[in-house]
Parts: C-alpha cells; sequence; structure tokens
C-alpha cells in the first residue's frame, strides 16, 4: 500500500480541553507514512504552543468572518493531497489515517459508513456518522471552488459541490465494526454548532454565537487565555471503550 502525505486540517476557537483529546488522537495514529496536523486558532485572547514536528500551529490576532475563510486559509497551510478534517471536539482511534490511506484510492471524497457515535456518557451506535471526519483530496477543493464563505451550512455546501463534482468518486467507507477509527463526539461536550441550526437574519450567526458563548466560559474562569501551553490527552481510553461496546 501507497503512504501518501495525509494532512489534518484543524480550525479552533476556545475549546481547549477536547482540542487536547484530539491532538492526542493525532499524535497516537500507527500509519506509517508522512502525515501533519495543522491547527488554525483564531481566538485572540490565547495563544497555543506545542512543539512538535509533525504539528504546526498558527495563531491569530483577529478572528475570520466566516467558518469557510478560515477553512481556506488552513487548507492553504496544508502540504498533502489528501486532506482530513479533524474537528477539534472529535476523536480518532490510531488505526485511523490507515483506514484514510486504505480506502482513499482515486476518490473525491470519503464519508464514514462505520464510525462510532459517541456521547460523554458512553457510545450510542457503530455505523453512519453522515459528514464528521470527512476525508476529501485537494484537487476536489479547488475544483468546487474552494469552501464558500458562509458560516453555519458552508460544509453542507462544500460537500454537496464535491459530490456533484462525480458521483462515482464518492465513497461511503462500511468495514468490519471493530476496524472502526473516527468518534463523532455529539451530546454533553459543550456547545456544537451543528445542534444550533443555520444562519438566519435578525439572528447572530455562528461565529458570533460561539465567540458568545467562549467569552462567558472565560468570564467564569473556564477559558484560559495568554499561552497556553497544549497538553495532549485523552479523558477516556476510547480504544478499549469500543472494545467493551463491541464485546471484544
Amino acid at each position: 500500500m501507497n503512504h501518501p502525505l495525509i494532512s489534518c486540517k484543524m480550525i479552533t476557537y476556545g475549546r481547549l480541553e477536547m482540542l487536547e483529546e484530539s491532538l492526542h488522537s493525532f499524535l497516537q495514529q500507527d500509519y506509517p507514512g508522512p502525515k501533519e496536523l495543522i491547527i488554525v486558532n483564531d481566538y485572540p485572547l490565547q495563544k497555543l504552543v506545542f512543539d512538535h514536528p509533525e504539528v504546526k500551529i498558527i495563531n491569530l490576532d483577529e478572528t475570520f468572518s466566516t467558518i469557510g475563510d478560515k477553512e481556506n486559509f488552513a487548507m492553504e497551510h496544508c502540504s498533502g493531497d489528501i486532506i482530513c478534517q479533524w474537528d477539534d471536539d472529535d476523536v480518532a482511534l490510531p488505526n485511523h489515517l490507515s483506514n484514510v490511506a486504505k480506502f482513499i484510492g482515486d476518490n473525491n471524497i470519503i464519508h464514514w459508513k462505520t464510525g462510532v457515535l459517541c456521547h460523554v456518557t458512553g457510545i450510542e451506535q457503530v455505523g453512519w456518522i453522515g459528514n464528521s471526519g470527512i476525508v476529501f483530496t485537494r484537487k476536489a477543493w479547488e475544483a468546487v471552488g474552494k469552501h464558500p464563505s458562509e458560516n453555519a451550512g458552508y460544509d453542507m455546501t462544500f460537500i454537496e459541490r464535491i459530490h456533484n463534482l462525480d458521483h462515482s468518486k464518492r465513497l461511503f467507507v462500511e468495514m468490519p465494526k471493530e476496524e472502526a477509527s473516527w468518534f463523532y463526539m455529539w451530546g454533553g461536550r459543550g456547545y456544537h454548532m451543528s445542534g444550533q441550526g443555520h444562519d438566519k437574519p435578525g439572528k447572530l450567526n455562528a461565529i458570533q454565537r460561539h465567540s458568545a458563548h467562549i467569552e462567558l466560559e472565560r468570564v467564569m474562569g473556564r477559558v484560559p487565555t495568554g499561552n497556553v501551553h497544549l497538553n495532549p490527552c485523552w479523558e477516556k481510553n476510547y480504544t478499549d471503550l469500543l472494545k467493551k461496546y463491541l464485546n471484544l
């Protein structure tokens, strides 16, 4: 099997504890090929610090006006042709990038039909997880005109455009449940944009709503500011969690 360079792309804003779990997931990957994690942080009050040859953190002093523009900025700093959406509030098991390399082929995009839906209370199911943890190619991103300059709903616009490029090059990966590698972390994990609906006239947009939430958390003393040295770790052993769920 070929071992191409895989770029993992994370955008973040003030979600330190979840980010540290996601970062730990990257560091635990067993993929033997080259890989990188690009982290774009546009929370002006927080500068993330972590020294690792495969991790690049870009701290910005101003917040992007749209999530789509932030995603495009992150893309410009990715070196690989295979791009993994590495959300700051999700978790990957050590075999995830190996799964990516195994299944990507000449597809424009892959979704995980065998993924893990997980809450703070534990795993709910192993199966379809929608758009969480998508993997796509740089060529497809360029072909659809990059991410749209949108906030809530930008991901659906982008994915639909890639799907429409060539329906034969969209893959929904189904594999034995014990080989699942992406955890879509949902209930009880705090503020989740996907649960807030689309932007509407007369309503704060997704960035404004999230910024207001983080500011409240900061005032309550739950969000540190200044230079923040990251401590990658998992709150739970997610590998064991999956084995127990599957009775392995």
